[in-house]
């Protein structure tokens, strides 16, 4: 099987044509530029890649398996690494996936080796005739495409936030250390990736205009008011968990206290018949029938006057 997934030489109107495996590396035609989609996973990555004019130096972090996101120049090339949310349901342990992409003039190549949604519109659009008209405008769109997936993410969290306030104490401990895992991954790359998109305007070269920049700009803030968003649902679920903790450690606190009150009534009790049920001679009363009457309403009056000493002490 082959690396290539798809490949398109696309005009400034929008228009682009599929190009199959051996015209990929052909000499670019005036007035267009080419995107190439590889399967990074498959044995001749590498080749494809050294054959569209790749240095070993630029396919390796293309190619590589563990990556964070970052953005970089490689001699004319802006290279990047980005992630994106998974909406593949077979792979649900993979809740970010990444993208690798080369960026030059003329040419965008990406890597992936899960399937990207905001990959396959600009696919769809490829086919419809309506593809973005430079590789700035496929950076933005696709960067963008990965921001709207980011949102729904985000808002899919918050609003399981907002129901879980309404669960049993039982279920909410258990549903909020689920929404707390499902965090820790945007947390973690969606930061770096900010970064990325902060540094890519710098980076661009020259196959971005100033209203490239502008636009780049604009989708950097707009991933920065989703962090934002993340942050308030990530403490909003820190606040939630305390307050769990809280009810849990007074929950435990009422117990104990309890547990104290029943012992200071009972402990003085259990004395009072562990004494009289030694098995010596001697006990007094032990012929007497009125004997255990007169233990027992003992008992109680002590009983009733431990209560009546609590209360005095406003201890319950």
């Amino acid at each position: 099987m082959t690396a290539l997934i798809c490949a398109y030489d696309i005009s400034s109107d929008g228009s682009a044509r599929r190009l199959t495996d051996g015209l990929i590396a052909s000499p670019l035609p005036d007035g267009v530029w080419r995107w190439v989609n590889l399967m990074r996973t498959e044995p001749d990555a590498a080749e494809i890649l050294a054959s569209l004019g790749l240095s070993q130096t630029a396919i390796d972090p293309l190619l590589v398996e563990e990556t964070r996101p970052r953005a970089w120049t490689l001699g004319d090339r802006t290279l990047m690494v980005l992630r994106g949310i998974n909406l593949n349901e077979d792979l649900g342990g993979h809740p970010l996936i990444a993208l690798r992409l080369s960026v030059s003039k003329r040419m965008v190549i990406t890597c992936r080796k899960f399937h990207f949604m905001a990959l396959q519109d600009l696919v769809d659009r490829c086919e419809s005739g309506n593809a973005p008209p430079s590789p700035a405008a496929f950076v933005i769109d696709l960067i963008e495409g990965l921001s709207e997936r980011f949102a729904a993410r985000i808002a899919e969290l918050d609003a399981c936030l907002e129901s879980i306030e309404s669960h049993q104490a039982e279920a909410r401990e258990d549903a909020l250390s689920a929404l707390r895992r499902d965090l820790l991954p945007l947390v973690r790359f969606m930061l770096p990736q900010r970064e990325a998109l902060s540094r890519l305007r710098h980076l661009c070269g020259d196959w971005a205009e100033a209203v490239d920049l502008a636009d780049i700009d604009d989708v950097e803030n707009e991933f920065l008011r989703l962090i934002e968003h993340l942050r308030e649902v990530e403490g909003q679920a820190t606040l939630l968990r305390e307050e769990l903790l809280a009810e849990t450690a007074a929950t435990q606190a009422r117990n104990t206290y309890l547990i104290s009150i029943l012992a200071a009534l009972f402990v003085p009790l259990s004395f009072v018949t562990g004494l009289l049920g030694m098995n010596v001679a001697g006990i007094p009363g032990a012929d007497a029938p009125y004997a255990f009457a007169l233990v027992v309403g003992l008992m109680a009056a002590g009983f009733v006057a431990g209560i009546a000493v609590l209360r005095w002490r406003h201890w319950i």
